[in-house]
C-alpha cells in the first residue's frame, strides 16, 4: 500500500490540524487514526480521525490539541513520530505520514508555545516523516559515517570528514562535532562545516590536539564522537562511525610526547589522547 498523502498541516491555537488521503481501490472505507509514537520510549498515543470519500480516495482529518491532549494534560515532552493506522486496531496497517505530501504544504518547522517555557514544533524529519517535538531537547538520531580521518601536520589537527544521506534540506542547518570523555564526562566541541552535495550533506570538522587559537587543544583521555545537527531550534545527535583507516601519530605537548590514535571501522569513532 502506498504511503498516505499529507494534504494539510496547520496550527489553530494549540490545535494541530492534520489531514491527508489514501488510495481506496475496491476496498471498503476503512477506520483511520493517527499514531504518535515516542521515539525514545515505548509509548503510543492514538488520535481518532474523521473519514470521507472524495473522488475515489479516502480523506482523513484529525485535530491534535497539544495543550490538552489526554485528561486535560498537555502532550508529554519528547519526540513523537506521526503514523497513520488504517483498519481496526487488531489488524491495522501502519504507514508513515509526511514523506508524500501536497505541493502546497509548508515544509518549514511550525512552532507553538505551551503555557510556560515549553515549545512544540511540528516538522519534517531528515527522511521526510512528520514528527512533533515537545520541549526541544537534543535527541539521538542514529549514526553518521566518517568517510575519512586525516592528520594535518601543519596545523596539528585531526580532520574528520563524512556525509549524511539527506536530500530534503528545507531549513538552515548548523553542525557541531561533540566529543565526550568516557571517564570524566568532560565535553569538547568544534564547529562542523556543512556542505550540500549531490549525494546529500557533507560535513568537515577539525580537532586541534596541540594548540588552538581560541580554545585549548583536546585534553588527554578517550573521547566518543557525535555529530549534532541544529535546525530551527531543534537538535539531533548522530553517533559518528569510524572509517577503515585510523589516525595514529605522536605529537609534542608541553615538551612531552603524546600519542593521538583513533578507532577503526566497524566501531564508533573514538579519539584517544595519551602519553606515547
Amino acid at each position: 500500500m502506498p504511503d498516505p498523502c499529507l494534504t494539510e498541516l496547520r496550527w489553530a491555537g494549540s490545535c494541530l490540524r492534520i489531514a491527508g488521503q489514501i488510495e481506496r481501490g475496491a476496498a471498503p472505507v476503512p477506520e483511520i487514526e493517527l499514531l504518535l509514537r515516542e521515539r525514545d520510549g515505548g509509548c503510543v498515543l492514538r488520535v481518532p480521525a474523521s473519514v470521507a470519500v472524495r473522488d475515489g480516495a479516502v480523506g482523513f482529518a484529525a485535530m491534535l490539541d497539544v495543550a490538552s491532549f489526554e485528561g486535560g494534560y498537555p502532550l508529554p515532552g519528547g519526540l513523537w513520530d506521526v503514523d497513520v493506522a488504517i483498519g481496526r486496531p487488531t489488524e491495522n496497517v501502519v504507514l508513515p505520514l509526511g514523506r508524500d505530501h501536497a505541493s502546497g504544504i509548508d515544509t518549514s518547522p511550525q512552532r507553538r508555545f505551551l503555557p510556560g517555557p515549553t515549545t512544540v514544533v511540528a516538522y519534517f524529519g531528515f527522511r521526510g516523516g512528520l514528527a512533533i517535538d515537545v520541549g526541544g531537547r537534543p535527541h539521538a538520531a542514529g549514526s553518521a559515517p566518517a568517510d575519512r580521518l586525516a592528520w594535518d601536520e601543519r596545523d596539528e589537527e585531526v580532520s574528520v570528514t563524512g556525509h549524511l544521506d539527506l536530500r530534503r534540506i528545507t531549513a538552515p542547518i548548523s553542525g557541531t562535532l561533540n566529543l565526550l570523555e568516557r571517564r570524566t564526562r568532560q565535553s569538547y566541541q568544534v564547529i562542523a562545516m556543512l556542505e550540500e552535495l549531490a549525494s546529500g550533506l557533507g560535513y568537515t570538522a577539525r580537532v586541534p590536539v596541540t594548540r588552538a587559537f581560541i580554545d585549548d587543544p583536546l585534553p588527554r583521555g578517550t573521547w566518543d564522537v557525535t555529530l549534532c545537527l541544529g535546525f530551527s531550534g531543534l537538535h539531533r545527535e548522530l553517533r559518528v562511525m569510524a572509517p577503515g583507516a585510523p589516525v595514529d601519530v605522536q605529537v609534542r605537548r608541553r615538551l612531552r610526547h603524546v600519542r593521538v590514535v583513533s578507532s577503526t571501522a566497524p566501531d564508533p569513532l573514538t579519539i584517544t589522547v595519551g602519553r606515547a
